[in-house]
C-alpha cells in the first residue's frame, strides 16, 4: 500500500506539472519527496519559486490531480505497464541528469540496463526513402549485433527501421513514445511494438490515454537523446523534428553523427548541415563504434561485424515480420526533378506576389516555425513569463510546454531559474 500511494504521489506530481517541467528539480531540491511538495503550503511553494504560475500553483495545493493519479496507477497496475518513479532503482541513470527529467516513465518490457553499455539513438525522417531505410537498417544491425543498445521513437521511416533492424540481430531496443503507453503510434506498428516490448522496453512520460498530439513529439526527443550515448541522424530535411534530437544531443553533450547523403534531396538537407556544422559522418558501423571502442571495451563486440555484415541488407522479409513496408526506389516519387521543379515554381509564383516577404529576413528569425508556433510565439509578450502564460490563454498545458522548447532550442527564448522564461 505505501508503493501504491507513493506512486500515486509521484503520478499526481508529474501530472500537475506536466512533461518537461523546469521547477521539478528545484522542488525537490526544497521539499524532498513528491509526497511533501504536494502538501506544502502556498506561502512555503512562494519561498522557493517566487514567479511560479498561477495555474501550476493551482495545481500542486488544490489537489486538483490525485483522484486522476489513482486511476492512472490502478489502470497500469491492471495492464501490466511498471511506473518507474524519479526515485526508483529501475528508472534510467541517464536521465536523472538532464535539467528537466520525466518526474514518471511508464514502462512495457524490461528497459536495458545502459550503465557500460553503449546506446545509439537513430533518428531520422518518418517519409524516408529506400536509402534511408538501407542506411538505418544496416547500420543499425550491424550495431546490434556488436552489443548495442538502439534507442529510437518507434515512428514511420527511419525510426522503424532501425528497431527492427535491432531486434533481427538478436538485440534489446528501447522505444519512446510521443503518447500514452496505450496507444500504438502509428496504428500500423502494432506488431513492431509487441516485439520491442518482448525483447527490450517502450517507454514514455505521457499518462495513458495521452494521444500523439504534434506537440508532444519535441519534448519526447530530449528522452532519446538522454538514454543514448551518441546520436545517429540518418535522414533529414531543413526543419525535420530529428534536427531537435540532434540539438539535444549538443546540449547534452553527446557524440552526434549523421549520414550524408544526397546534396540534391530535400531529405538530406539538414544532415548534410549537421556534418558541415561539425557533426562526424556516419559511414561505416565499424568506424562509429571505434569512437567507443575504449569507454566500452567490456560489451563491444567489434569481431562480431564481419558475420553481421552479411546479414545487414534490408529486404522486404526483414520487415515483413513487423508489419514494415519496404520503400521501392521506383515508387519514391517525392524527390524526382519533376516534384522539385513544381515546388520551385509555387515558390516563385509566391515570391511574386509578395517580393517583400522574399528579400525581408524577420527578428528574430522565426521561419523555422509552423503558422501554430509562429502564432503562440506572438502571444508572449515582452519580459519574463511561465508556461501559465500560455496555459492560460487555452493552450493546452503539453502544447505550451513543448512549444517553449521548441524556441529554446531555436534561440528564440531562454530558459530562466524558477520556470520562468524571456525572449532573447
Amino acid at each position: 500500500m505505501i508503493a501504491l500511494q507513493h506512486e500515486q504521489a509521484w503520478v499526481a506530481l508529474a501530472e500537475a506539472l506536466g512533461p518537461r517541467s523546469p521547477i521539478l528539480k528545484a522542488l525537490l531540491e526544497r521539499f524532498g519527496t513528491p509526497e511533501a511538495i504536494l502538501a506544502a503550503k502556498e506561502t512555503d511553494i512562494r519561498s522557493v519559486l517566487p514567479d511560479i504560475g498561477a495555474g501550476t500553483l493551482s495545481a500542486l495545493i488544490r489537489h486538483k490531480t490525485e483522484k486522476e493519479a489513482m486511476r492512472i496507477v490502478t489502470w497500469c497496475h491492471r495492464n501490466g505497464v511498471r511506473i518507474l518513479t524519479l526515485d526508483s532503482k529501475d528508472y534510467p541513470a541517464p536521465l536523472r541528469e538532464i535539467d528537466e527529467p520525466p518526474a514518471v516513465l511508464y514502462c512495457r518490457g524490461r528497459l536495458p540496463l545502459l550503465d557500460g553499455r553503449l546506446a545509439v539513438g537513430v533518428v531520422g525522417m518518418r517519409k524516408a526513402d529506400a536509402y534511408g531505410q538501407r542506411v538505418a537498417y544496416k547500420l543499425s544491425f550491424e550495431m546490434a549485433a556488436a552489443g548495442t543498445v538502439i534507442v529510437s521513437g518507434m515512428a514511420e521511416g527511419i525510426d522503424a527501421a532501425a528497431a527492427a533492424a535491432a531486434l533481427n540481430a538478436g538485440s534489446e531496443t528501447v522505444a519512446v513514445l510521443g503518447c500514452g503507453i496505450d496507444i500504438v503510434y502509428p496504428p500500423h506498428h502494432t506488431r513492431l511494438a509487441a516485439e520491442i516490448a518482448e525483447h527490450g522496453a517502450i517507454i514514455t512520460e505521457y499518462a495513458p490515454g495521452t494521444k500523439p498530439h504534434g506537440w508532444n513529439f519535441p519534448m519526447r526527443n530530449r528522452i532519446i537523446s538522454a538514454l543514448s550515448s551518441a546520436v545517429l541522424v540518418v535522414e533529414a530535411r531543413v526543419n525535420s523534428g530529428a534536427l531537435i534530437t540532434a540539438r539535444y544531443a549538443l546540449v547534452q553533450g553527446k557524440p552526434l553523427f549523421a549520414v550524408p547523403g544526397d546534396i540534391t534531396s530535400p531529405r538530406s538537407v539538414g544532415t548534410n548541415r549537421l556534418i558541415s556544422d561539425g557533426a562526424t559522418p556516419a559511414l561505416d558501423a565499424g568506424e562509429m563504434l571505434e569512437h567507443f571502442r575504449f569507454l566500452y571495451r567490456d560489451t563491444i563486440r567489434i569481431e562480431k561485424l564481419p558475420e553481421a555484415m552479411q546479414y545487414s541488407a534490408i529486404t522486404p522479409d526483414a520487415l515483413r515480420r513487423f508489419g514494415l513496408r519496404l520503400t521501392d526506389d521506383a515508387t519514391d516519387r517525392e524527390d524526382l526533378p519533376e516534384r522539385r521543379e513544381k515546388g520551385a515554381r509555387r515558390k516563385k509564383k509566391k515570391e511574386e506576389k509578395d517580393p517583400l516577404q522574399a528579400e525581408q529576413t524577420p527578428l528574430p528569425d522565426t521561419s523555422p516555425l509552423t503558422p501554430r508556433q509562429k502564432e503562440l510565439y506572438d502571444m508572449l509578450g515582452e519580459g519574463t513569463f511561465s508556461v501559465d502564460l500560455l496555459t492560460g490563454q487555452g493552450v493546452p498545458v503539453s502544447e505550451a510546454a513543448s512549444t517553449l522548447t521548441v524556441f529554446e532550442i531555436y534561440g528564440l527564448v531562454r530558459s530562466l531559474p524558477g520556470g520562468m522564461f524571456s525572449k532573447k
